[in-house]
């Protein structure tokens, strides 16, 4: 996930969405959505993305700060 930088979120409908950044490419997630076929959104609150791995690697909380690398916090 190091790769993917934040770019912001909007809420709609008391529903948060995140918009993610690689490369060129713009991906945008909501809670329960999947990221490359890799995580699952868990959880998105005003300061972080919560990510399951669809490997089994466990649960994964990223900091969001606008316009940085997403690095992940392991709990």
């Amino acid at each position: 996930m190091a790769r993917f930088t934040f770019l912001g979120f909007l809420v709609k409908d008391d529903r948060k969405t995140v918009f993610l950044g690689k490369n060129s490419e713009i991906f945008v997630v909501r809670k329960g959505d999947r990221i490359e076929n890799k995580y699952v959104v868990a959880n998105v609150s005003n300061a972080a993305l919560t990510i399951d791995s669809t490997t089994g690697g466990g649960e994964i909380v990223i900091p969001l700060i606008e316009n940085q690398p997403l690095y992940t916090l392991h709990q």
